[in-house]
């Protein structure tokens, strides 16, 4: 099974040590004994600010067996016409591209999404399967 890994489950098993919640390490144990992980160089750049050097973002993502992806042509466009359909749809102006670009990521090159914000990608999303830590 294919998973592709937000930000924020990648944050919290950074966390993890400080707070002793282990649900988003399990899960990356998990989903990678039964598929590949991977995370998009926008999540990439979002964890960049939490290290001094890209030695160590990439340690942690090696530790987890997590590949990045660029993002290509088709994924930008489809993020693109995501972004606006949910804004035509009358979406919040919280919601920053970036979240397009991870969702369209997953629609096209993963099973699912493993994410603590599960909800609103589940359901925003058709064919986009979205799934907490917590869940695995």
């Amino acid at each position: 099974m294919r998973t592709v890994v937000d930000t924020n489950v990648l944050l919290s098993a950074i966390i993890y040590s400080e707070l002793g919640s282990a649900s988003a390490t399990n899960s990356l144990v998990i989903a990678a004994a039964f598929g590949t992980l991977t995370t998009s160089a926008i999540c990439y750049a979002e964890l960049a600010r939490r290290f001094s050097n890209r030695r160590n973002l990439d340690a942690l993502l090696e530790q987890f067996e997590c590949a990045v992806r660029g993002v290509d042509e088709s994924t930008a466009f489809l993020a693109g016409r995501l972004f606006e359909q949910y804004r035509e749809r009358g979406g919040s102006r919280e919601r920053i591209l970036a979240d397009f670009l991870i969702a369209a990521d997953a629609i096209l090159n993963a099973d699912r999404l493993l994410t603590r914000d599960h909800r609103f990608f589940g359901t925003s999303f058709d064919g986009l399967v979205a799934v907490a830590p917590e869940d695995l």
